[in-house]
Parts: C-alpha cells; sequence; structure tokens
C-alpha cells in the first residue's frame, strides 16, 4: 500500500472512531419523534423536565391560554375576592361573541344570569369563549384590566415567554370591534411550552381540587330556563373519548389557524404523576391534526410512564465511598454514615449512558459531635443532563435532605486535647 493511502486511511479511520465516541442523549432513549411545533414533558411533583423538544419558543397557543385566565379567576376565589356563586348578568357583547358563526360554543343571552361556576364549568369542558371573557369581567372588572391581571401573573409565575391579549386564546381579528385597546389587530396569546408546563404545575400544585371537573366528560349547561346544552368535554383521552388514556386527569385543548392543535395533559398512575404539552401537533406527513396532539400526547405521557421511575433516594447511588463516609469533628468516631428521610425519592431514567452523580452540601456545625440520629447534616443535588427543572427555583427545592444515619458521642476532653497535641 502506498504511503498516502495509508494515511487515507488512517484519517478514515480517525473519523470513524470519532463519531463512534460522540456523546449519546443525555435522557433515556427516545423510542419515537414528537410531531409537533413544540413539546415538553415534566414530573408534576418537582417540575423536572424528562423531554423538551423547541420548549422555549413562544407561540400561538389558542385556547390553551385559558389556563391562565383559570389561575387568575381560582386566585381571586382563594383570596375572597370572587365566589363560586357570584352571579353574572351577560350583555351584548357576550351574546354576539357567543353567537357569531365559528366561534360559537356555549351561548350566553343578553340579560340571562349565569353564576360563576357555570362559566368557569363551560371555560374548561368545551373551551367556552365568551365564558371566559365573563369570567375576566368578573375578575378584573374591564377587560383592559383582566389582560393586564394575566400579564402581571405570567410575570409572578417567572413565564417568561409569555404574553396575554384577551382571556379566550382566540386572534383579535375574531373579536373585532371588541379587543383590547393598545393590542394589534391580528394578535393573541403566545406562550411557550416550558412557560404552559410551569402554568400547568402551579395549578395542580395551588389549586389540586378546583381542578376535578377537568374529568368530566359530560355535564349540561342551561342557556335559558328552557334552553339545555350538554357539553362534551374537548380532552378525547377522558374515559369515554375517542382516545381513551389510563390515568388522564385533565387539562386543556386548544386550536386555531395559527396554534394549530395544541394540548396540556395531566395524568397519574401509581407514584408517577406526569404533565406534557403539545403545541401544533402534527401527523408523520406534517400536516396539522386534532388526532396529532392526542397521539403525540400519548407518546410523551407513555414515555414518561415507562422509562422513568420514581425511586427512593440512597446516597450510595450517588456518592463515593468517601462522601459516604463524611468526617465528623470532635467525635468518638471520625466518620459518620448518613442517609436520606424516608419521604425522598427521585425521578430518574431507568437507562442512561450518562449516570447522575449526587454533590454534597453538608453543614460544617452540624458536623460536630455529638449528632444524634436522623439529625440534619445538610443537603445533596443531583447533577448530570438529565436533572433540568423548569426554574432555578424548583430545582434548587429538589434537593435532598441529608441525615445522621447513626449517632456519634462527643470524645472526652482529654481525648480531644490528645489529639490537639499528637
Amino acid at each position: 500500500m502506498k504511503q498516502h493511502q495509508r494515511r487515507w486511511l488512517a484519517i478514515f479511520l480517525c473519523m470513524i472512531l470519532m463519531i463512534v465516541t460522540l456523546p449519546r442523549p443525555s435522557f433515556a432513549q427516545l423510542p419515537f419523534d414528537v410531531h409537533a411545533k413544540a413539546a415538553i414533558l415534566i414530573d408534576a411533583k418537582t417540575g423536572k423536565i424528562l423531554y423538551q423538544k423547541n420548549a422555549d419558543e413562544s407561540l400561538p397557543v389558542a385556547s390553551m391560554s385559558k389556563m391562565m385566565t383559570q389561575y387568575v379567576v381560582l386566585d381571586q376565589i382563594k383570596e375572597g375576592k370572587l365566589s363560586w356563586n357570584d352571579v353574572y348578568k351577560a350583555k351584548e357583547i357576550d351574546q354576539t361573541l357567543s353567537t357569531k358563526p365559528g366561534l360559537s360554543n356555549i351561548p350566553l343571552y343578553q340579560g340571562e344570569e349565569y353564576t360563576l361556576k357555570e362559566l368557569y364549568d363551560s371555560m374548561m369542558i368545551v373551551s367556552a369563549n365568551a365564558s371566559s371573557r365573563a369570567l375576566g369581567e368578573m375578575a378584573g372588572k374591564t377587560d383592559e384590566q383582566f389582560v393586564q391581571m394575566m400579564n402581571d401573573t405570567a410575570k409572578q409565575l417567572k413565564l417568561h415567554d409569555s404574553y396575554f391579549v384577551n382571556t379566550s386564546g382566540l386572534n383579535n381579528k375574531d373579536i373585532h370591534p371588541y379587543e383590547v385597546k393598545g393590542t394589534k389587530p391580528e394578535d393573541e396569546n403566545h406562550m411557550s411550552a416550558r412557560d404552559l408546563a410551569l402554568l400547568a404545575y402551579h395549578l395542580t400544585k395551588e389549586f389540586p381540587e378546583e381542578l376535578a371537573i377537568e374529568t368530566t366528560r359530560t355535564k349540561t349547561f342551561h342557556v335559558t330556563d328552557t334552553q339545555v346544552i350538554e357539553m362534551v368535554n374537548t380532552n378525547e383521552m377522558l374515559p369515554g373519548g375517542k382516545y381513551p388514556y389510563e390515568g388522564i386527569l385533565g387539562m386543556k385543548t386548544g386550536m386555531n389557524e395559527a396554534a394549530g392543535h395544541g394540548f396540556t395533559a395531566h395524568a397519574k398512575r401509581g407514584d408517577k404523576e406526569l404533565i406534557s404539552v403539545v403545541i401544533g401537533g402534527e401527523t408523520k406527513e406534517g400536516k396539522p391534526s386534532s388526532k396529532a396532539r392526542f397521539m403525540e400526547t400519548k407518546k410523551l405521557l407513555d414515555y414518561g410512564f415507562e422509562q422513568w421511575e420514581c425511586k427512593p433516594m440512597n446516597p450510595t447511588d450517588y456518592l463515593s465511598a468517601k462522601e459516604q463516609k463524611p468526617t465528623v469533628k470532635d467525635g468518638k468516631t471520625e466518620k459518620i454514615a448518613i442517609d436520606t428521610t424516608d419521604k425522598s425519592y427521585v425521578m430518574v431514567p431507568k437507562t442512561t449512558d450518562q449516570p447522575i452523580k449526587g454533590k454534597l452540601h453538608l453543614n460544617e456545625e452540624s458536623m460536630v459531635a455529638p449528632i444524634e440520629k436522623g439529625q440534619k447534616l445538610g443537603t445533596m443535588e443531583l447533577t448530570g443532563p438529565t436533572e433540568q427543572y423548569l426554574t432555578p427555583e424548583l430545582k434548587k427545592a429538589a434537593t435532598i435532605d441529608i441525615i445522621a444515619k447513626e449517632s456519634v458521642e462527643k470524645e472526652n476532653w482529654f481525648m480531644l486535647l490528645w489529639k490537639s497535641i499528637f
């Protein structure tokens, strides 16, 4: 073989070696591709991210933005500013919007009275647009003030890629001439997949009981004393829907021309609780599809339930042998075994090429004898590619308390003096 041929062969072999040794994906091996503009999957208990795709791009989300209307209204109820039994008298704007061709679902007739609970249920079950506007007026007195409340709340919740121009998620052109002053003629609500997941996280944490209506498949709505409408939930993953899914609990669908078909889901099986977001679900051929949003959601939830596990936190799984027995000052023994509390659990991938490691943060004052069994010594955080959270605050909150697995008595004064000398 000629010298230049040998040189090219050596280069080729080096390239092959580099490709083979490239870092692999940080998450558990994905058995699918999410066909959507953006998507995210999180652990609902901690806000830990299990999967994400284009999660930080601010996109039109249509009626999924009603989750912000939902949050603000529920927060007003919690503060005592609103009540479920409060009565709202429908106005001309409500009748116009709720009977407009292409937008109508639950008609609200001018002069008719509806309770806050009735409006809330219709917004969450069938995504009633006029009901969401009416709820906004009840909470904010005017459309402008309530939209400002929505945007202020987004800042408080650290939804950095979200802004709102109305309560419903419709395009402004669809509600003209009733759009909020100062907003653009064809503007609409934008959120990122991460923001939707974070909003859903707050809803499930702060208002778990109030979300029960989202599991309701059908319910009647009394438009007038003589007119009744049977509402059928837009969430087709509920029991009785087209695509029922075991453990589904809610949350909200969304669809319009700009946003495509989206769905934010909440599901629980055993000790695992997940939140998923799909924005702009598509078929394999790249076409917008109502069915696709549910099929892509199923992929995400299946991945979370099947490829991740919720396991008790054991320091021995993540620390070196030396770290598992840290040094004690002034003790009869120099080392102490550590443990975590019985309630310490962690969501980890069942298989990964890049292992998770623990990082100890021990309190120096706590590491001085005497130390009692069960005493808190510090915290441990997990590090690695899979340790990603919706916010830095949630990552910090995910640290594990480290406690003493055994007691260590304080050494007597003579031995302490002896050790200090020698």
